[in-house]
């Protein structure tokens, strides 16, 4: 197998793309047609590999059944520490439950032709759902739970998907969460009705109070059985589909939904065999010799499913989580029992959780001695900009390697990462060395590339390397605005600096930059500052217009001390002196907070990231309407509510 050296391939892939993607290709892949051409020449719509066809599912599981040392090795361990349930499957029984749902789906007339859409709860099956599409050729389209109908309405009828697959419930922040009200509602209201929907019907629940919320969710009309499909298909003497269907290496793998941080969300479209050889080649490089590695994020995420298709792809382990991240045992205890039960390697953790450690256990005693992490080697922190107190606290009290990465659902793989390079020691405040081939640069608004730490647009010259979105579902135009601010550039929309060893840094969303008298300033050096008060837990800033000085700042702080402290307890006014003491000290006293708001929740994306841009707007403009894929408006007008009656 390919054997990865940054230090040659960065030379090798800058200096002959063309020929360093094909031999990477060629080595890491399994085609049943070799490509004609490697590279189209078209730099916004590269056609990677022309002519050639192969299937992602018998890369990623096929190829391990036929080597005795990863057949029985476990390929994927679900986790919900809320059930005290853990499921292991190995290899082999993945590829037979893969086999058996690929049959359901041609049954059901799917071939490669068709969308399927998945919206599931974060177990095993979505991830069996999405490997049976790839295997006969499908494309799939996973959503995030939670949709509300307006957005359901719009994915359906964008998608037109021929089958619709969900499940019953779901477990988030130890609750139920039910997935068949809005979905059914969605499918009545829908120009576009699906050929059929399958339901998985859960059956894990134990407590009382739990079943009866379970036997109160109602059913969607004529809706298939996951489990009574398989059964009949053994019934009819059907084999499981040991085949596999080849597809063009352009033919659409899967179509997946942007966070919408700023607004409406895209349809991200990745094809076959791009995807497979970046992501391969990308997992290769990032985790080496980990081979046990923990996800708690949610299926609908970009970081999963890259996750998913290079782990299994190389043989490795993915644990998997369902049960969200946002209460103090989940942060102190559960996702650290599931990494030491798994003796896991490499785990991605949120930030949050992290910055909840760093003030309630800041030396780390209390993990330790309740914790063996004596395997965990990394941790991966990404989603945002990280202040470099998480990296510390990652590298000096957990004892584990720190891993900052920058990526995005467009761009399908990490394009900064922490590789070992000339000895070289990587600054905490930076995400790494560029992906091989990916030549990356800091503009200016006019486009003139900047110096060293001069924080400016960051930018990536075309043609980037396999694994990029080829469009967005159904919205080309949208797509062509990535590359129109710089040409012959992608733009991915982030504010950014090198160094002077070329280490990447990102520190803010380009419009999270705001002007205070003159002065430009990123609001997340302002929530840096705000994290170091020993009271805040989590903060968002934003700018509030004023004709005087252009904006004024304002935060939402999160306190640590909430679940044992009432809000009318704290002194609003002492509290913000301390931390514009603080802001005046890092920045200027142009940038201290006119405004400060204690709030239960932040408004954030599925996967994570504080929805900065949509809480501006609807705070800037008594216009402004909520996008449909914000994931709970009550929250915005609770924010509302309390911003209007603070003086």
């Amino acid at each position: 197998m390919y054997k990865f050296n940054y230090e040659n391939d960065i030379d090798f892939a800058n200096n002959q793309p063309i020929e360093f993607w094909d031999e990477v290709a060629k080595d890491l892949v399994h085609w049943d047609k070799m490509y004609e051409k490697v590279y189209s020449d078209d730099e916004i719509y590269p056609d990677w590999f022309k002519g050639g066809e192969l299937n992602t599912c018998y890369n990623v599981l096929d190829i391990h059944i036929k080597n005795p040392e990863t057949r029985d090795q476990d390929a994927l361990i679900y986790e919900c520490p809320y059930l005290k349930k853990t499921v292991k499957l190995t290899y082999y029984q993945l590829y037979e439950k893969v086999c058996e749902f690929s049959r359901v789906l041609l049954n059901l007339n799917i071939s490669k032709n068709d969308n399927v859409l998945i919206y599931m709860s974060n177990t095993l099956e979505p991830l069996i759902a999405m490997l049976s599409c790839a295997r006969i050729g499908a494309t799939h389209c996973v959503l995030f739970d939670g949709y509300s109908v307006k957005s359901l309405i719009d994915r359906i009828e964008t998608i037109t998907p021929k089958l619709i697959i969900t499940t019953n419930y779901g477990i988030f922040n130890d609750e139920i969460i039910n997935f068949i009200p809005n979905l059914k509602e969605s499918i009545e209201l829908s120009t576009f009705k699906p050929s059929n929907v399958i339901t998985l019907f859960r059956n894990d629940i134990t407590s009382e109070s739990d079943l009866k919320k379970v036997n109160d969710i109602p059913t969607i009309p004529n809706t298939l059985s996951w489990y009574d499909e398989i059964k009949k298909f053994k019934e009819n003497n059907q084999l499981p589909f040991y085949e596999y269907v080849p597809v063009e290496s352009s033919h659409p793998l899967y179509i997946l939904y942007t966070s919408g941080t700023t607004g409406n969300s895209k349809g991200a479209v990745r094809s076959n065999g791009p995807h497979l050889v970046g992501i391969k080649y990308q997992t290769l490089i990032q985790k080496g010799k980990t081979k046990v590695v923990f996800y708690h994020t949610s299926v609908g995420w970009i970081s999963i499913h890259n996750a998913f298709n290079g782990l299994l792809s190389l043989g490795y382990t993915l644990v998997m989580f369902e049960g969200g991240l946002t209460k103090t045992k989940h942060m102190e205890d559960d996702i650290w029992e599931v990494i030491e039960r798994n003796k896991v390697t490499c785990a991605s953790i949120m930030a949050k959780a992290i910055r909840y450690l760093i003030k309630v256990d800041p030396e780390c005693k209390n993990l330790h001695s309740k914790y063996d992490l004596s395997n965990l080697k990394e941790i991966i922190v990404g989603g945002e900009p990280i202040e470099e107190s998480i990296p510390n606290y990652i590298q000096e009290k957990l004892k584990v390697k720190s891993i900052r990465v920058y990526g995005q659902t467009e761009t399908g793989a990490c394009y900064f990462y922490c590789y070992d390079y000339k000895n070289l020691k990587i600054p905490i405040n930076t995400s790494g060395f560029p992906f091989s081939s990916l030549k990356a640069m800091i503009f200016s608004d006019d486009g003139k590339e900047l110096g060293v730490n001069e924080i400016g647009e960051l930018v990536f010259k075309l043609p980037l390397p396999p694994s990029f979105a080829t469009t967005f579902y159904k919205n080309d135009e949208k797509f062509k605005q990535l590359f129109t601010k710089f040409p012959g550039y992608y733009n991915p929309g982030d504010l950014g600096f090198k160094d002077e060893n070329n280490c990447y840094g990102v520190v803010s969303r380009s419009d999270d930059q705001i002007k205070i008298s003159g002065n430009k300033v990123q609001l997340n050096k302002i929530e840096t500052s705000i994290l170091k008060h020993p009271l805040v837990l989590e903060c968002c800033s934003i700018g509030i217009y004023n004709p005087d000085c252009y904006n004024v700042p304002i935060a939402f702080l999160v306190l640590k001390q909430q679940e044992d402290q009432s809000i009318q307890q704290i002194d609003l006014n002492k509290l913000q002196s301390e931390i514009n003491i603080i802001i005046s000290k890092d920045i200027e006293n142009f940038a201290i907070l006119r405004k400060t708001l204690i709030v239960t929740q932040i408004p954030k994306t599925k996967a994570g990231k504080i929805q900065r841009q949509i809480i501006s707007k609807y705070l800037n403009d008594i216009n402004y309407e909520l996008p449909d894929n914000v994931c709970d408006v009550e929250i915005f007008y609770k924010i509302k509510d309390l911003y209007n009656n603070v003086k």
